[in-house]
C-alpha cells in the first residue's frame, strides 16, 4: 500500500474485500506488526465495549478506524455492539446526529457570531450528555437483567 498500490489492486490480488485491507492498514498504523499477529479475542469486557461505543459517538470516526485503534479484528464487531446497546430510536438519532455533524463540517455557516457558535456548541454538548446518560442507564439496566455467568 505504501509503495503506491491501490487498495482495490491489493484486495483483488489477495482475493479479499478492500474494506478488509483497509482495516488491516488501520490496525497496523495503531499497533504495528504485533497488532496483525495478535490472536483473535474470544470475548470483550462490558466496560471495553462501552468505551468503544462512547468513542464512536464522540468522534464519529469510521468503523474501520475505530477497529484499528482498539485492535478489534472486524469492524462488524463494533457495529454489532452498537446495535446491542442502542434501541432503534437511539440508533436512528445517532446516525441523524452524525449526518448533521458531517454536514456542518462541509458547509460552515457564514457570519456566525462567537455567541452563536457558543450557543450551538452548548446545545450540542447538552444533547450529547443526555444521550450518554441514557446509554449508561441502558447498559446498567441490561447488566442487571442478565444472569451472571460462572
Amino acid at each position: 500500500f505504501e509503495k503506491g498500490m491501490s487498495l482495490r489492486k491489493i484486495a483483488r490480488d489477495l482475493g479479499v474485500d478492500k474494506m478488509v485491507i483497509s482495516s488491516w492498514i488501520e490496525i497496523y498504523r495503531f499497533h504495528g506488526m504485533e497488532g496483525l499477529m495478535a490472536p483473535a479475542c474470544k470475548g470483550y469486557e462490558e466496560s471495553f465495549k462501552i468505551h468503544v461505543i462512547q468513542h464512536m459517538i464522540e468522534t464519529a470516526e469510521p468503523y474501520s478506524k475505530v477497529a484499528g485503534r482498539f485492535n478489534i479484528p472486524s469492524r462488524a464487531t463494533i457495529w454489532k455492539w452498537m446495535h446491542q446497546y442502542m434501541s432503534e430510536e437511539e440508533w436512528t438519532l445517532y446516525y441523524l446526529k452524525r449526518e448533521r455533524r458531517d454536514m456542518k463540517k462541509k458547509q460552515p455557516k457564514q457570519g456566525m457570531t462567537d455567541i452563536g457558535k457558543l450557543q450551538e456548541e452548548l446545545e450540542y454538548l447538552r444533547a450529547e450528555n443526555a444521550y450518554l446518560k441514557k446509554l449508561d442507564a441502558l447498559v446498567q439496566e441490561k447488566k442487571k437483567s442478565q444472569p451472571k455467568r460462572k
